[in-house]
C-alpha cells in the first residue's frame, strides 16, 4: 500500500491535508529549504491537534555545523510528541559515535527516524543497510533544490534500486521533490511505501504558497485505486 505525505507549515494546512486523506503530517517551514525545521510550538499544536488521528513527522533543517546540534535538535523535536524524524544524509552517519547515539536513542525512545537523501547530490545506496542497523524506519529520497521534479533529476532505474534496497532491508522507501498530481500514475509504478508532497499541493504549484486540500484529496484518490488494485491481483 503506498501512503501519502503532506508536508504542512500550520494548524490550519494540518488540520485540512488530514482531512483530505494524507497519512503522513510533515512539519516543515518551506521558507528554509528542503528540510526547514519549523518553530517547535507550531509543531507542537499540531501534535495536539491531529490528536494521533494521523502520523507526524518533523524535520530539523537541511544542514549541521556538528553532530551534538543534530542530535539536541532531534531530541527537541522527539519531545513534542511527534512519531517520525526526518534529518539529512550527512558526513556525521561515517562517524561510528554517531551511529550509536542514533541507535540508543531509537532502542530507548523508539522514535521512528527517517534519513533522507538527495537525488540532486551523490545517491549512495550502500548507506541502506547501515541505516537498517541502526535502526532507522525509513529512507526518503528527496530533492534539495525544487527547480525540477524528482522524477526529471534521477532516472526510474535509479529509483527502482533504491526503492528494492529499502525493501530488502525492511525499510520504509518515500519519494518525494516537486511532485505533482500528474506524476502520480508514474510515481505508483515504482512502488514507494510512500509519497510527499509540498509544492505540488499549493497554489501556482509554489511550496511557499497556501495548500489547496482539493489536489490532496485527488492524488489521495489516484493511490487509493492503485492500492485497491494491487489488493485484487496479490501484489
Amino acid at each position: 500500500m503506498i501512503r501519502l505525505l503532506i508536508s504542512v507549515k500550520n494548524v490550519e494546512e494540518a488540520r485540512d491535508a488530514m482531512h483530505a486523506g494524507a497519512d503522513f503530517i510533515d512539519l516543515k517551514d518551506p521558507n528554509h529549504g528542503a528540510l526547514g525545521s519549523l518553530d517547535n510550538k507550531i509543531c507542537l499544536d499540531v501534535v495536539r491537534e491531529v490528536n494521533q488521528r494521523a502520523m507526524v513527522s518533523a524535520t530539523v533543517g537541511d544542514a549541521h555545523d556538528h553532530m551534538h546540534t543534530l542530535m539536541a535538535l532531534v531530541e527537541e523535536k522527539r519531545q513534542l510528541g511527534v512519531d517520525i524524524i526526518k534529518l539529512p544524509i550527512s558526513s556525521f552517519f561515517a562517524d561510528v559515535h554517531f551511529q550509536s547515539e542514533l541507535r540508543n536513542l531509537v532502542q530507548t525512545t523508539k522514535i521512528k527516524l527517517i534519513v533522507v537523501m538527495f537525488a540532486d547530490q551523490s545517491i549512495n545506496l550502500s548507506w541502506i543497510p547501515i541505516l537498517a542497523d541502526i535502526g532507522f524506519y525509513g529512507v526518503m529520497l528527496d530533492t534539495a533544490s525544487k527547480s525540477q521534479h524528482l522524477l526529471a533529476k534521477v532516472s526510474t532505474d535509479t529509483i527502482e534500486a533504491f526503492v528494492k534496497q529499502c525493501e530488502l532491508h525492511h525499510l520504509e522507501a518515500g519519494l518525494a521533490g516537486a511532485l505533482r498530481v500528474e506524476y502520480v500514475d508514474a510515481l505508483v509504478k515504482l512502488y514507494p511505501d510512500y509519497v510527499g508532497f509540498r509544492s505540488g499541493v499549493c497554489e501556482g504549484n509554489m511550496r511557499e504558497n497556501k495548500l489547496l486540500p482539493h489536489l490532496v484529496k485527488e492524488i489521495k484518490e489516484k493511490l487509493r485505486k492503485h492500492n485497491n488494485f494491487c489488493n485484487k491481483i496479490g501484489h
